[in-house]
């Protein structure tokens, strides 16, 4: 298919990925979460996730947006743990990281895991295809440029969790494919974190953009992101709808799993963060409960005790 208005690097783009698909094929949708998504999406009423719209500020080569509404612990009911860590609920081999033997240098690195990372049926190319879009926007903002620093390139990032999000007042009521991506060198400067909210035929519509998650000396083993509350703060989303959540691990982390909405999901670790997604099938009273163990299954953390919002 021809895209008469595509630019010659966007046209080498789909070139790229269109011979990329032939070498690593993503996971079959998960069909019962697509439909309880379709579900949600037909119930789904107007949300406000904060105060007003997003502030706009400037992080070099990239544009960034700030909200203050969900995920600051305003809610601070106790959920119920799991009796025991639960059993990962998924398709055979899931569990198994996937990767490539040679890599395309100009593309984003994927993630290790497509059947747990790349959610609703959504595949890499499409992700890349948010990420480029998300990245060229904040290339192109005047706010967001720092002459002393390289413009971020795609091929800088890896992709580390894609979903379809739900719809929002400031950024309107349809679905939007979310794309939550890192550069790939925790060591490069500056080291990225983009979140970002996607639509065929829009562009992008959001971009949450911070520096790349570590922790930090005094800091509990995990550390929810600050504004990944907008991504599972559905107080006003009608069951079921799609929920995210992620932040930064410290070594010794291995599993991390993360109770909401009536069921436990497990989460993947990597590149030094967790990313987990599920669908809420009741209305959540809490804020997800994080449980986080070592490599000898020793709990080590426990959001309703070690995580100082609460």
């Amino acid at each position: 298919m021809t895209h008469k208005d595509d630019s010659p690097a966007e046209r080498e783009l789909r070139a790229l990925l269109s011979e990329r698909a032939d070498r690593l094929t993503p996971s079959a949708p998960p069909v019962d979460r697509i439909t309880r998504a379709g579900r949600a999406a037909r119930q789904r009423t107007r949300v406000a996730l904060g105060a007003g719209l997003a502030a706009l500020v400037a992080l070099p080569g990239v544009l960034i947006a700030t909200q203050t509404g969900g995920g600051d612990g305003d809610r601070t009911g106790t959920a119920a743990p799991p009796a025991a860590p639960p059993a990962l609920e998924t398709t055979e081999g899931a569990r198994e990281p996937v990767t490539e033997e040679d890599p395309d240098p100009t593309l984003p690195l994927p993630p290790r895991y497509p059947a747990r990372q790349l959610l609703d049926g959504i595949t890499y190319e499409q992700a890349v295809e948010a990420l480029v879009s998300c990245v060229d926007m904040g290339n192109d903002s005047d706010l967001a440029i720092d002459p002393a620093r390289p413009e971020p390139a795609p091929a800088d990032f890896q992709i580390l969790l894609a979903w379809e999000g739900e719809g929002d007042e400031n950024r309107g009521p349809e679905p939007r494919r979310q794309v939550l991506a890192v550069t790939a060198d925790p060591a490069a400067s500056p080291a990225q974190q983009l979140t970002c909210g996607f639509r065929p035929g829009e562009g992008t519509v959001s971009v949450q953009g911070a520096p790349r998650a570590t922790i930090e000396p005094g800091q509990p083993p995990i550390v929810p992101d600050s504004n990944a509350g907008r991504h599972w703060s559905g107080e006003e989303w009608t069951p079921p709808f799609r929920w995210a959540h992620y932040g930064a691990v410290a070594p010794e982390v291995v599993r991390v799993t993360a109770t909401y909405g009536g069921g436990t999901e497990e989460a993947v670790v990597d590149a030094g963060y967790f990313m987990v997604g599920g669908i809420a099938e009741q209305a959540p009273d809490t804020d997800p409960l994080l449980l986080g163990y070592d490599e000898a299954g020793e709990l080590i953390y426990d959001s309703r005790t070690d995580d100082p919002r609460f």
